[in-house]
């Protein structure tokens, strides 16, 4: 098919598809979430058909940033948000979902380099299992749970983990794939999305989700059923774990949701290696940096978003584009987060202390640790001495910038942008060490 025809005809099916969701709602027949989620999952059953009717990308970036800007203009536009915007809009909480949703899709379809299933699976799980889980638990949510955006509910979360395994396992099964293989990929991949789900907030699961997915389904494609079994039960026990740990309340509910998901992924995509650093930092947290004074404050998921984001980047392009030096790149992000942490710590547990002094201490703290289980990790098979001391120098600017940018280590005014700092840092390191493998 021409793909200008193949774009004209999506653009009329959305077009539609709106017109007929704004028209049952103003008959009373659907709540404003209701009308949300018809949208979502028709806007999906649209994307599907895309493989057949895209051989090239461009279409499908030339559709998101036209579904992009028209659904910005429903929130903009008095006479169309008036008209139409009451479809998506009329909800009571902040969520940018419909604008990530064509963005991820977009993604997915690139990053599936033509196979309709990798393609299929994802877009699946997005379009079906979130809408699942909105209106059961709307209807039926009895027992709930915090997040970021205020409380979901624990039927809410099984019915997308239940579903989720549905839009998994049946495309595996008709593709022919083994019914113990598909089975159990489609109860990792929907246990998963579960989480990830509950933990997403501002539509933002419209983007994580997917990628998420696809970066999965082709790794697990290629395991064989014992392996995808173990995977499973590591899976479900870092589950359990996270719903039921409460010690010291130092991270909230959604928090450690986030943190076994992150520590899951990283261990999927790269293997046992890409723990070793994160469990350092763990450890040294608890075991070897100085308490706080006072107690220490409660930790939400933006605080583990800032820790771990430039970590997780490298472990999906790691998903993306296997690379031997990826790991290295990890270990500068979490070692800078190891350094900052220290630096803090020891601001507040030694008030006597230099700001030079502490940083110096916090520093040196982090690379002895990660550098000395890095070497013997490594073992110079992937790292150089010379990018292993430009490593060392990244960090330590990175620390730098950090320390030079907090005016309070000990109290800051602003802990959320104290998060979104350390978030900068590591990904400062890094990026530099990144370029230092590639160019250097």
């Amino acid at each position: 098919m021409n793909p200008l025809v193949g774009m004209a005809g999506v653009l009329v099916a959305l077009g539609a598809l709106l017109l007929v969701v704004k028209r049952v709602q103003g008959c009373g027949r659907l709540s404003p979430e209701g009308a949300r989620k018809w949208v979502h999952m028709g806007m999906g059953v649209i994307c599907l058909s895309f493989p057949w009717l895209f051989a090239k990308p461009w279409p499908v970036w030339g559709l998101a940033l036209l579904s992009v800007m028209g659904l910005g203009a429903l929130r903009v536009v008095p006479l169309l948000r008036r008209e139409l915007g009451g479809v998506l809009h009329d909800v009571q909480r902040v969520s940018l979902g419909e604008i990530y949703f064509p963005l991820g899709v977009a993604l997915v379809f690139t990053l599936a380099q033509g196979s309709a299933l990798v393609f299929s699976v994802p877009v699946a799980l997005l379009t079906f299992a979130d809408a699942a889980g909105a209106l059961v638990g709307k209807r039926w949510g009895r027992h709930g749970y915090e997040t970021l955006v205020g409380r979901k509910s624990l039927e809410g979360s099984l019915a997308v983990g239940l579903v989720g395994w549905l839009c998994v396992s049946l495309p595996l099964l008709i593709a022919g794939y083994d019914w113990r293989v598909s089975v159990v990929i489609g109860a990792l991949i929907g246990l998963f999305g579960m989480m990830v789900e509950a933990i997403s907030w501002r539509g933002l699961d419209n983007i994580f989700l997917p990628l998420a997915a696809l970066a999965q389904i082709k790794l697990y494609l290629s395991m064989s059923t014992g392996t995808l079994v173990a995977r499973l039960a590591v899976l479900m026990a870092i589950t359990v774990a996270a719903w039921v740990w409460r010690r010291g309340r130092v991270v909230d509910d959604c928090a450690r949701l986030g943190g076994a998901l992150a520590l899951y992924f990283v261990w999927a995509v790269g293997g046992w290696m890409w723990l070793v650093a994160p469990v350092i930092l763990l450890g040294s947290y608890m075991r070897l940096m100085p308490e706080i004074p006072g107690g220490i404050p409660r930790h939400n998921l933006v605080a583990v978003i800032c820790v771990g984001g430039a970590g997780v980047a490298t472990a999906v392009a790691q998903a993306f584009a296997p690379f031997v030096g990826w790991l290295w790149c990890f270990t500068l992000a979490i070692t800078t987060q190891h350094a900052v942490i220290a630096v803090v710590r020891f601001s507040q547990a030694r008030s006597n202390w230099s700001r030079v002094r502490c940083g110096a201490v916090g520093t040196t703290h982090a690379l002895a640790l990660q550098g000395l289980a890095f070497v013997a990790l490594d073992r110079g098979q992937t790292v150089s001495v010379g990018q292993l001391t430009g490593g060392l120098v990244w960090v330590i600017l990175a620390t730098a910038c950090f320390v030079a940018c907090e005016p309070k280590l000990a109290e800051p005014d602003e802990l959320t942008m104290r998060w979104w700092k350390q978030g900068v840092a590591s990904l400062l390191a890094a990026a530099l060490g990144t370029s230092s493998l590639l160019f250097l």
